[in-house]
């Protein structure tokens, strides 16, 4: 690796948060392989992160967060007490799954969108969110909230090239960007399959 200054410590999250805020892109150990990703308030660094993968802009963007709680403000268009269960379901959902199967879980979310950027959505009328369950990753997310960010938002995709595999390890992922992105110097958390994927509002499994 011959730039050093990409790595990025843990020892210092909010200076992490901060270069995120700033447009930067990151590559990141999430669950199982690496992840790719910025502040999803950015649209600068949105775009960024789409070109870098040669992504199709309808495909949209999986968000992390560090709690279900922080998304009580995207369901105004429901009433309070669906707006909670909404909330308890997710929580409780994703710690069963994670307890049980070793295994992360992403919401597709029907709520009010119009808040968010539309290349978070893609061609969708649903927000794709995971509660990760990565400490880490939580503690990034916390670091990033603010008026502009206030869900804490992280962008998750998979770390490499469309239709490439995803990068396993720090050096694979610098095999696919090398220095045009930062990496986060910690581990995965050793989970073999990728996140099941449920809409909130059937319940439905989609994989």
């Amino acid at each position: 690796m011959s730039n050093p200054d990409v790595i990025l410590s843990v020892h210092n999250l909010p200076a992490v948060a901060d270069y995120l805020r700033s447009g930067a892109v990151l590559a990141y150990p999430s669950e199982s392989v690496w992840g790719l990703g910025c502040d999803a308030f950015n649209t600068t660094a949105l775009k960024r992160v789409i070109a870098l993968k040669n992504r199709q802009l309808d495909k949209g963007l999986i968000v992390l967060t560090d709690n279900a709680e922080r998304l009580l403000p995207l369901f105004a268009n429901v009433s309070h007490e669906t707006a909670k269960r909404y909330i308890e379901q997710i929580q409780q959902q994703t710690e069963h799954f994670v307890a049980t199967h070793q295994r992360a879980v992403t919401w597709l979310i029907e709520a009010d969108l119009t808040q968010l950027p539309k290349e978070l959505l893609g061609g969708f009328a649903t927000l794709a969110v995971r509660i990760t369950p990565h400490p880490v990753l939580q503690s990034l997310c916390q670091n990033l909230v603010s008026k502009h960010n206030p869900y804490g938002f992280l962008v998750s995709t998979s770390c490499n090239l469309a239709s490439q595999p995803p990068a396993q390890t720090l050096l694979d992922a610098y095999g696919y960007f090398a220095d045009s992105v930062a990496y986060l110097d910690t581990d995965n958390l050793g989970f073999v399959q990728p996140s099941c994927i449920i809409e909130l509002a059937t319940g439905k499994m989609l994989r």
